[in-house]
């Protein structure tokens, strides 16, 4: 859809360039008449091109600026026997598995998950003219959320998983940190995002230009809903 925006603008500004030429062309044979209606025309179609590819610029900052794109889809299931102990079933955007080093789905502990990426985000007119925001996620880990008491300050064990384990190459997020405003780059940061854990959980992972989000399905809301809140139902259930 964006490149309408910029095609458009383009075939009106190519046609207002030939009329422009054709117009000189028709004066410098002393045709005045055609040669000022042709100079018109093409000043006309080359305004147009200007105006619309400033509303095109304007109308993506609605969409660009707002992008989203899927990251992956995990779904948790408790181990029988096993209280707050959960097996992970992520698959990311392009169809791979986050396994453990023994190939087996990876064990998660506690009662809240969070997942990681460092984040290469872009300035805004770069989003507008298509250079998206770039990640790559780091690790996966589980925790028993920090109880606070006015007797006890606990903090659960962290259950960690890395996803990315070496670094191969260049550092593209040191060249970004050094050289990164010179090529349109705003920032590079690290970005999380956490939810609960539960048997049958299932979570929607996305990114945005700035940041990770994590949505739970529409039954994994509603069920976390009903465990903050016993007695919850949304709006429209019967009984």
């Amino acid at each position: 859809m964006g490149l309408i925006w910029w095609i458009l603008p383009s075939i009106a500004g190519v046609i207002g360039l030939i009329l422009l030429f054709a117009g000189f062309g028709k004066l410098a044979n002393l045709k005045p008449f055609s040669g000022v209606t042709r100079l018109a025309f093409g000043t006309g179609f080359v305004g147009i091109a200007g105006m619309v590819a400033f509303i095109g610029l304007n109308v993506q900052t609605y969409t660009r600026l707002t992008y989203e794109r899927p990251v992956a889809n995990i779904k948790f299931t408790a181990v029988p026997g096993q209280p707050e102990t959960f097996l992970a079933d992520v698959t990311f955007q392009d169809g791979s598995k986050l396994l453990e080093a023994s190939g087996s789905m990876p064990t998660f502990i506690g009662n809240q998950w969070q997942i990681d990426a460092k984040v290469i985000k872009f300035k805004p007119m770069a989003n507008i003219l298509g250079y998206d925001s770039i990640y790559r996620l780091e690790a996966m880990e589980s925790k028993l959320t920090t109880q606070f008491s006015s007797d006890v300050v606990r903090k659960g064990d962290l259950h960690r998983i890395n996803i990315v384990t070496e670094e191969p190459g260049i550092s593209v997020g040191d060249l970004a940190s050094k050289y990164g405003s010179r090529f349109g780059i705003d920032a590079e940061y690290g970005s999380a995002t956490y939810q609960p854990l539960g048997d049958g959980f299932e979570y929607n992972v996305s990114i945005t230009q700035d940041a990770l989000i994590a949505r739970p399905t529409p039954e994994t809301q509603s069920r976390i809903q009903s465990q903050s809140y016993p007695g919850y139902k949304p709006m429209g259930t019967n009984g």
